[in-house]
């Protein structure tokens, strides 16, 4: 009887040990789940400013589909497109020093 209590308390011995290093060291560790969160909170950053571009370009693209106006000014600024009997002048800016300012 003796015998088979101490062989039983060390086989449970041995299986606490085993779980409690599956839990501070194993693939889902304390550690791991940490990581995990803050990649997961990054990903949400970047997520997020997506949705922000993606709102814009949206937003973008229903003016141009309701107004000819803005196509013509995207043209006009981004592309720098003239009509025939137009002259198209550009300004250089000068990067002036701070004290200027």
């Amino acid at each position: 009887m003796n015998r088979l209590f101490y062989f039983l308390a060390s086989v449970l011995f041995l299986l606490i040990i085993l779980l409690l290093n599956s839990i501070f060291f194993g693939t889902n560790s304390y550690g791991k789940k940490s990581q995990i969160i803050n990649e997961n909170n990054l990903q949400q950053e970047q997520n997020d400013e997506l949705k922000k571009q993606n709102d814009a370009l949206e937003f973008e693209i229903q003016n141009a589909q309701k107004s000819k106006e803005h196509v013509e000014n995207f043209a006009r600024e981004k592309l720098n497109l003239v009509y025939p009997d137009e002259e198209f002048i550009t300004f250089k800016e000068e990067d002036k020093p701070e004290d200027e300012k």
